[in-house]
């Protein structure tokens, strides 16, 4: 009986394991949706757009954007986490979405590092602090001397939780007060910027390039350790004497418990289009820097951040709300 039940047990697990295999191999039969935790418009979603018109050409579905707003990103990650873990929806996930809103946002209930499976990573950003183009702001050193000569007199937009840490950092490093302002999205913060509204953005540098190139905006440096390509002339942060850092990494999720077949198939078509060279360029002028890197070390990554978010959050002085 006991050789039967274990004949039976064998059994049972070698048909699900052809089953499963099968299933990623006729896999994908319909469109995939792609959830943007961002407003449309921002660097996150143009970037992802960008991609997504490859991808679904490389694996021979339509990949479908679904634009979540709200809670910094938060809301869209809990959609995707309650998804079925059938390989047709995934998420484009960040440092923030993925690690710091977790200390951002009280609330909380989803966990990212047990919620999901890593698939590959789309590329990493930098971020730019940038002021109206007719600012009498022209530096970093200009910011600095007019926040601490006016205390709570400039204020600063975010509209995401990257923006609001990377101006929470700025606040700290700097000892200045500067009023911080909600926005919906990047967009809503930069029309509010160029009209002079508001003071202050730290968003993704080629999301704010098309408005400083005209004009329109001034990049007073860049948060990145060095100078971007794309405005090769922007002093990096500790160029302009503030020893401080800010960049966040994009990638692509899956709800756990996808099939294991699946999700090695969704990394490996995601890392085979990221290797193309004409894909990389399309990534890097919307503002980001592409990256090839699959599975297991953006797991690797994640976990890390997971830890390094807390702490920078701590030390920014940034309380949950």
């Amino acid at each position: 009986m006991k050789n039967l039940i274990n004949y039976l047990i064998s059994t049972c697990f070698a048909m699900l394991v052809c089953l499963a295999t099968a299933s990623a191999q006729t896999y994908p039969l319909k469109p995939i949706r792609l959830i943007v935790p961002q407003a449309p418009g921002g660097g996150l979603d143009i970037a992802t757009r960008v991609f997504a018109t490859y991808l679904g050409e490389s694996i021979g579905q339509q990949i479908v954007i679904d634009n979540k707003v709200g809670g910094g990103g938060s809301i869209g990650i809990s959609a995707a986490a309650a998804a079925a873990a059938d390989g047709y929806t995934i998420v484009i996930g960040s440092t923030t979405t993925m690690a710091a809103n977790n200390f951002l946002y009280k609330g909380i209930t989803v966990n990212p590092l047990k919620d999901f499976i890593p698939l590959a990573m789309l590329g990493t950003i930098d971020f730019a602090l940038v002021v109206p183009g007719a600012s009498s702001i022209n530096s970093v050193s200009d910011l600095i001397a007019a926040a601490k000569a006016k205390p709570g007199s400039l204020s600063y937009g975010f509209g995401s939780s990257a923006a609001l840490i990377c101006g929470e950092m700025l606040k700290s490093v700097a000892n200045v007060n500067i009023v911080k302002i909600a926005y919906k999205g990047t967009p809503q913060s930069l029309t509010d910027l160029v009209a002079g509204r508001i003071d202050l953005v730290c968003e993704p540098l080629g999301t704010s390039l098309q408005f400083s190139k005209v004009g329109k905006l001034k990049n007073l440096a860049v948060t990145s350790v060095v100078r971007n390509n794309l405005a090769p002339e922007v002093p990096t942060m500790a160029e302009a004497g503030l020893p401080f850092q800010h960049a966040t990494w994009a990638a692509f999720f899956a709800p756990a418990g996808t099939p294991s077949a699946i999700a090695s198939k969704l990394s490996a078509e995601i890392l085979k289009v990221m290797s193309r060279p004409d894909v990389q360029e399309k990534i890097r002028v919307s503002g980001f820097v592409p990256k090839i890197i699959g599975a297991e070390e953006l797991g690797q990554i994640h976990k890390n951040d997971w830890t390094r978010m807390e702490k920078v959050v701590r030390e920014a002085g940034i309380t949950a709300e």
